[in-house]
């Protein structure tokens, strides 16, 4: 199976530390934050990560074992050449990071919620994906959640017949 080449832009709360802070909430599985998610999948390589603060990218590297930090995601994406960017920082940032991104030609990209403040900033990451072939994923992560592999083994089993539509509610404020 092909190993994806992961670079992360953001490297606070949910590019790297929330596991810390919500090891003991019942109602989360972890991992949860991007880096975490890496280092527990088998397809993903954590390659790099960018962020403007000096002590964010020493305390990332430290932690996750990353040498290649960066303060400019542009000249992270140019010399890593990421198969995937994730988009961490905070939410009014995401949109024009994903369109920035898109135009530098990362096949993949994921924007932590929210992707963008507006509709017309979310129609321009939408155009900027689909005019230069990046995959893109908004959202929070949840493919490591117990709750919602039930789900999906139970679909797959063919135990609720074919799925039409699926909806999530979450109480949260709108950019995070």
């Amino acid at each position: 199976m092909k190993v994806y080449r992961v670079a992360i832009i953001g490297l606070g709360r949910m590019g790297s530390t929330i596991d810390e802070e919500v090891v003991d909430y019942p109602a989360v599985a972890l991992p949860y934050s991007i880096a975490a998610c890496c280092a527990h999948s088998d397809r993903l390589e954590l390659v790099a990560g960018a962020d403007l603060l000096a002590e964010k990218r020493e305390a990332f590297g430290a932690k996750w074992g990353t040498k290649a930090l960066y303060e400019d995601y542009v000249t992270m994406i140019e010399n890593e050449k990421p198969d995937l960017v994730a988009v961490c920082t905070r939410g009014e940032n995401h949109a024009d990071l994903g369109v920035a991104v898109a135009e530098l030609g990362v096949p993949m990209l994921y924007l932590e919620k929210a992707m963008a403040c507006s509709m017309a900033e979310a129609d321009l990451v939408r155009d900027a994906c689909l005019k230069n072939n990046t995959v893109f994923n908004t959202g929070v992560l949840r493919r490591f959640d117990v709750r919602y592999r039930v789900i999906r083994e139970a679909i797959e089993r063919g135990d609720v017949g074919e799925p039409i539509a699926a909806v999530h509610y979450a109480a949260t404020n709108l950019l995070h």
